[in-house]
């Protein structure tokens, strides 16, 4: 999966203190992955984001939204998620030598063009925000595990029926 870009000149627009500059757009991308989870993104990440000059570096704020389909964790149907989150992320200008030992991750040096990528942050804040577990709606009841109905829709008698085999059904004789 091929990241997108988004190249932004910051010199010589953000080049003097106080200077700022507004993005609203839409990163192409289709698809997400976070882990074992994969999703399908309606249309692409929006944003909205501000860009000022602070100084030494460039402060990056804003907002980016996705909506995304995905699989159900628990009855594998269709999932609609929606994702918003605040984006930040701070552009070293020239830094002295002494600021470099303060370069965090939430930092990116300039380089000499002026040339930025804000697809990295973008993403940065829509990966963070996505839920561990995506639901098809709260009260999912997921798939039956002996019959595979979904219990969400149909009703099985799965449920009522004494479990012959596994792990514990050798505690029934106990009682």
């Amino acid at each position: 999966m091929e990241l997108p870009t988004l190249s932004y000149r910051l010199i010589p627009q953000l080049a003097e203190l106080g200077a700022t500059a507004s993005l609203t757009g839409v990163l192409p991308l289709t698809v997400l992955e976070k882990g074992a989870l994969h999703l399908t993104l309606v249309d692409g990440i929006a944003y909205d984001l501000q860009l000022t000059n602070t100084g030494n570096g460039v402060l990056l704020v804003g907002v980016a939204h996705a909506r995304a389909t995905t699989e159900c964790a628990r009855c594998l149907e269709e999932a609609l998620v929606e994702v918003q989150g605040d984006v930040e992320c701070y552009f070293m200008l020239n830094p002295r030598d002494e600021e470099l030992e303060l370069i965090d991750e939430d930092m990116v040096m300039v380089g000499a063009d002026g040339m930025v990528d804000l697809a990295p942050p973008i993403l940065a804040t829509i990966v963070f925000e996505l839920p561990q577990v995506v639901l098809c709606r709260e009260d999912c009841a997921g798939l039956c595990p002996v019959c595979g109905a979904n219990r969400t829709t149909t009703e099985c008698a799965c449920a009522d029926a004494p479990s012959t085999s596994g792990p514990f059904a050798a505690l029934r004789d106990l009682l």
